[in-house]
């Protein structure tokens, strides 16, 4: 028995476009990773935003009563945030991205 799916044509195309826009989107995070640029914006902007984010999730955390809600949501902030901090670690995710929609194709 072959285990092969077979994907419809409409479905390819729109694996095509994704896989051209993530290696658009890997290349320019290349770039950005190694500019002078990004490294001023990191250092200026998302270090500080990631590092009070994770003040107030200490803080909610150590309250008398923990509001859990207000938790979670601090939680996906820290998620966004660390993601887009870390360009290489998002490079690897849409790498990883890229190379399920190879196999995808094949």
């Amino acid at each position: 028995m072959d285990d092969e799916v077979i994907i419809p044509e409409e479905v390819k195309v729109m694996l095509r476009e994704r896989q051209t826009e993530l290696v658009k989107l890997i290349e320019a995070l290349s770039k950005l990773e190694n500019s002078k640029e990004w490294e001023t914006l990191k250092n200026l902007v998302f270090d500080k935003s990631l590092a009070n984010i994770e003040k107030q999730i200490l803080n909610t955390a150590l309250a008398k009563k923990i509001d859990t809600d207000a938790l979670y949501k601090l939680q996906g902030e820290w998620a966004w945030a660390k993601q887009y901090n870390d360009v290489g670690r998002f490079g690897g995710a849409l790498k990883e991205q890229l190379v399920e929609i190879k196999r995808k194709l094949k």
